[in-house]
C-alpha cells in the first residue's frame, strides 16, 4: 500500500506540471471529428468527414496536454488567438499496423478513426502529426475548429447503460465501457453475466485491484441480428452491430472492428476514457491498440488473460513482448531506434526506459537462466522478434498467457495511465 501511495503522489506531481486551467479555454462539452485515414507503406493523408458536438465532457479536466507521446499518431489542439497549445493526445491505430504488412505495400487502405475533445470557446486550430516507426514525424493535416461556424451534427442518445464498477466521478476516474458485439437478443442473459465477468477480471487484476477508487467500468445494453462473430477464414459471416471480424490484417486470431465511427456514436450515450469490445464468440482472440480500443472474445478459458492483456496495450500503450507467435506486420522495430512503449528497449535510450528499476549487479543484457527468474532485467526477445529487442522480465502478461501477472514496469506505466485520468 505504502508503494502505490508513493507512486500515486509522485505521479500526481509530474502531472500537475501540464495541469491547465480547463474553464479558461473550453466549455464543459465534448466535440468529436470523424475522419478517414487514408494510405499504404508510402504515404498516408487525412480526410475529414464530420463533427459531432454533445453531452458534456467526461475526460480529465486537468489534465489536457498529454505529458510524453506514446502513440504515433499525435492530434494537437491550438488557440487560434495566441498559438498556445491546450488539448493533445496520442494515439495508435489500426492503420498504422496495416501499412507494415504486405498489404500495406501493395494497395491502398482507408481506415475509419475519430479523435474526441473538449468544445473550445473560441476559435482553434487543429493538427494530425504521424510518427514513423523511426520515430521521425510528418505533418498530414491542419484543420479549423471555430464553434460559431463549423457544422456540427448532435450526438444522439440511443441505449441503455449499465454501471458495472462505479466508484468516483468520471472526471475523477478512467473511464471503461463496455460495448457488445454478436449478441442475438436471446443472449441477453448470457451478456449480463458477460458484463459482470469481464468487470471482475478488470478490478481483481493488479494495479487495476490496488486504484479501483480510479476505475470506473460501465457497459452499453445493445443488440445484434445476428448471434456470433464473422470468421472469414471459416466462412461464416455474421449480421452484427458493429461487424467484428476475426483475420484483419490477414492474422486469424485479430479480432477488431472496422467500423469505428458506429463504435463512438453507441459509446457517446456514456461516460468513457477507452472503450472495449465484448464479442459473443468461442474463438480465441483479440486485439488492443493504444488509445485507440480493444477487443476480448468472450467464451474462452483465458478470456480472463485476453482482456487484460489487450488493456495493457489500449491504456499503458505496452508492446507485445512475445516473439513466437504470427504476425503480420514486420519491420515494427528498426534497428538502432529505441521504440516508444515503455516496456521494450532497443538498448540505444535504456535510460529513459527501466534502467533504474534493475537491482546492481544484474547483468545487462540479462541471461534467460534460472537465477533471473523474478529478476527485473533485459532479457532478448521480444516485439515479435527474438534478437534486438528487450523485455524487463522473464515472465509477464505481455509476454504469456498468464493472468494478473504484470511485471514491475508494466504495473508503473498502467498506473500512471490510469491516475492521469484523475484529478
Amino acid at each position: 500500500m505504502k508503494k502505490i501511495i508513493l507512486v500515486m503522489a509522485l505521479q500526481m506531481a509530474v502531472f500537475c506540471l501540464f495541469a491547465q486551467n480547463f474553464d479558461q479555454y473550453f466549455e464543459n462539452k465534448t466535440v468529436r471529428i470523424d475522419y478517414k485515414h487514408i494510405g499504404d507503406s508510402r504515404s498516408e493523408s487525412i480526410e475529414v468527414v464530420n463533427h459531432y458536438v454533445g453531452k458534456e465532457w467526461t475526460g480529465t479536466f486537468t489534465h489536457l496536454v498529454e505529458p510524453q507521446r506514446k502513440g504515433s499518431l499525435l492530434f494537437e489542439l491550438f488557440d487560434a488567438l495566441t498559438g498556445e497549445l491546450i488539448y493533445s493526445r496520442s494515439n495508435d491505430c489500426l492503420f498504422y499496423e496495416y501499412r507494415t504488412t504486405e498489404r500495406g505495400e501493395k494497395e491502398v487502405g482507408i481506415f475509419e478513426e475519430c479523435v474526441r475533445f473538449p468544445m473550445p470557446k473560441r476559435m482553434a486550430k487543429y493538427k494530425f502529426t504521424g510518427f514513423n516507426r523511426k520515430n521521425q514525424p510528418t505533418e498530414i493535416y491542419q484543420g479549423v475548429f471555430d464553434p460559431q461556424s463549423t457544422e456540427c451534427q448532435a450526438m444522439k442518445k440511443e441505449y441503455k447503460v449499465k454501471n458495472l464498477h462505479v466508484a468516483a466521478a468520471p472526471d475523477n476516474a478512467i473511464d471503461i465501457l463496455f460495448i457488445p458485439d454478436g449478441y442475438a437478443k436471446s443472449d441477453k442473459k448470457k451478456m449480463q453475466k458477460d458484463f459482470d465477468r469481464f468487470a471482475s477480471y478488470i478490478v481483481n487484476c493488479h494495479p487495476y485491484v490496488d486504484l479501483t477508487n480510479h476505475v470506473n467500468i460501465r457497459a452499453i445494453e445493445a443488440y445484434s441480428e445476428e448471434s456470433g462473430i464473422t470468421d472469414p477464414n471459416k466462412n461464416i459471416f455474421k449480421k452484427t452491430l458493429l461487424n467484428s471480424s476475426y483475420n484483419v490484417i490477414d492474422v486469424d486470431r485479430y479480432l477488431m472492428c472496422l467500423n469505428v465511427w458506429k463504435m463512438h456514436e453507441i459509446a457517446d450515450d456514456a461516460p468513457y476514457d477507452f472503450i472495449i469490445l465484448i464479442c459473443n464468440s468461442s474463438k480465441y482472440g483479440g486485439g488492443g491498440i493504444y488509445n485507440f480500443y480493444c477487443t476480448v472474445n468472450n467464451d474462452s478459458p483465458n478470456s480472463n488473460y485476453v482482456i487484460v492483456h489487450e488493456m495493457g496495450h489500449m491504456i499503458g500503450g505496452l508492446a507485445d513482448e512475445y516473439y513466437e507467435s504470427e504476425v503480420s506486420t514486420r519491420d515494427f522495430y528498426p534497428e538502432g531506434v529505441e521504440p516508444v512503449e515503455p516496456n521494450v528497449t532497443t538498448l540505444v535510450n535504456f535510460e529513459a526506459k527501466w534502467k533504474d528499476m534493475i537491482t546492481e549487479g544484474t547483468p545487462i543484457p540479462t541471461p534467460l537462466a534460472p537465477e533471473y527468474e523474478e529478476t527485473v532485467g533485459v532479457f532478448e526477445g521480444g516485439g515479435y522478434v527474438a534478437e534486438g529487442v528487450y523485455r524487463p522480465v522473464i515472465h509477464c502478461t505481455m509476454h504469456q498467457i498468464l493472468y494478473d501477472h504484470f511485471c514491475p514496469v508494466c504495473r508503473k506505466a498502467l498506473e500512471e495511465s490510469i491516475l492521469f485520468y484523475s484529478k
